[in-house]
């Protein structure tokens, strides 16, 4: 039988910090090279690897797809799910409404491709901005949801209207009740902006601090049993800036910076006898210099658009891919053709192309070489010069593989698991911590 430690209380509590790709070579680098105690602290502790039977990038060894098997319990080839945004096709319920129904109370921020269902034992819900179904939990929260979630989409083509609207509805969550927080933030705010200087990465890495500040405040009131947060600039900065070798990039030295700061804060606020879990659900090796070539449409809509797509709104993904809702089947039928057909003047295969329901089309950019000045995106009649509608975002530095990592503290969990039995080891902590109260 597990042990579980229970809290003054006696109630089982469990804190999970879902550290989107982190990679334990990096960590461990970053930990002596820039003295990050909170890190060093948690590598040593109880260590598991996880694994996924997911092997293809785009096809299911993605973060939309393996924490949708570690929330809900099964692995991609029950689950069903690859595609970022699909929450409400999921069925499943998620591992914080399984313990809701067993009289425990949870709180979620910003957990990847997850639907906020069922309100019981809920104490807050906040959506990852991919999620475009999805609001949050309470109403309020919706607020600091709004500016994040239009920049994600957008980031390449800011809308200055828009900003300003979004951005006047962001500083409109913090009343009063929140500026205790605001002397903190502004510090880091303003040291992160010597840093890393005022762009999208930057941005990235102060959002998850800000949604850590929230999200602690929101724990020390509200109280959950069962806790988790979803943060993800590390991933973000993997991807974008791992030098093999030499100095580490400044965006880099920040974002591991903060991350420390993240885990510190988060657990100097675990309770006394609180469980802790940290994980990265899948990880990066570093890929620098090996060609992987990353761009994306500048304003998803209008690439569309200049191929000659109609009756349709884009709901961009994470990075060069989207879900295309048309007004009708027969429209869905013509764009998802048009895509299909649609190649650079290199010869190159444009999209990856994917129906997803009648009136629905999943489509990426399938290509990840250089593309040469003077290219053309042709799509049956139409020529449209490339990067006027694309843009080179990063040759890559970080990719996925098929193994990850959890941390454990105050919980055991096997040393070898496939990342959708992290559900039932989360489920037999508490069932321990039960029967030890008992």
């Amino acid at each position: 039988m597990k042990h579980a430690r229970q809290t003054h209380n006696g109630r089982a509590k469990l804190l999970v910090v879902e550290l989107n790709e982190f990679s334990v070579e990096l960590f461990r680098h970053a930990a002596k090279e820039l003295d990050l105690p909170n890190i060093s602290r948690m590598l040593t502790w109880r260590h598991t690897l996880t694994t996924t039977v997911d092997r293809i990038e785009h096809q299911g060894l993605d973060p939309w797809v393996q924490w949708v098997g570690i929330h809900s319990g099964v692995p991609t080839s029950e689950h069903g799910v690859k595609r970022l945004g699909l929450t409400r096709i999921q069925s499943r319920k998620q591992i914080w409404h399984v313990l809701a129904d067993r009289g425990f109370r949870w709180a979620v921020w910003g957990a990847m491709n997850a639907p906020l269902g069922n309100t019981s034992g809920c104490a807050f819900f906040m959506p990852d901005p991919w999620s475009f179904d999805e609001t949050a939990y309470p109403s309020v929260l919706n607020r600091l949801l709004s500016l994040p979630r239009y920049v994600s989409k957008n980031y390449l083509e800011i809308n200055k209207g828009l900003a300003l609207r979004y951005g006047l509805r962001f500083l409109s969550f913090f009343s009063p009740r929140w500026w205790a927080i605001l002397p903190r933030l502004s510090i880091v705010v303003l040291d992160s902006l010597a840093r890393g200087g005022a762009n999208v990465h930057t941005f990235t890495t102060l959002l998850d601090h800000l949604s850590v500040l929230v999200f602690v405040a929101l724990r020390r009131r509200h109280d959950p049993d069962f806790s988790l947060i979803f943060l993800n600039h590390v991933a973000h900065v993997q991807h974008h800036f791992w030098r093999r070798s030499g100095r580490m990039h400044p965006q880099m030295r920040l974002a591991l910076r903060l991350c420390d700061s993240a885990l510190g804060l988060l657990t100097a606020d675990a309770h006394r006898g609180e469980a802790i879990l940290v994980l990265n659900g899948l990880k990066q090796v570093n890929v620098a210099g090996d060609g992987d070539y990353c761009y994306r449409q500048r304003n998803p809509e209008e690439a569309l658009r200049a191929i000659g797509l109609r009756a349709f709104r884009i709901e961009q993904c994470m990075t060069n891919d989207g879900l295309i809702l048309f007004e009708t089947a027969a429209d869905a039928q013509a764009g998802e053709q048009t895509l299909r057909c649609s190649a650079l003047s290199d010869g190159t295969k444009a999209f990856y192309v994917d129906r997803v329901d009648q009136k629905s089309v999943f489509y990426q950019i399938h290509f990840d070489h250089h593309v040469a000045p003077g290219t053309n995106l042709i799509a049956g009649a139409r020529s449209v010069p490339f990067d006027q509608l694309f843009e080179l975002v990063t040759e890559r530095t970080g990719a996925h593989i098929a193994e990850g990592d959890v941390y454990a503290c105050g919980i055991d969990v096997k040393p070898v698991l496939q990342n959708h039995e992290i559900f039932n080891e989360i489920l037999e902590h508490f069932q321990a911590a039960s029967l030890a109260g008992t």
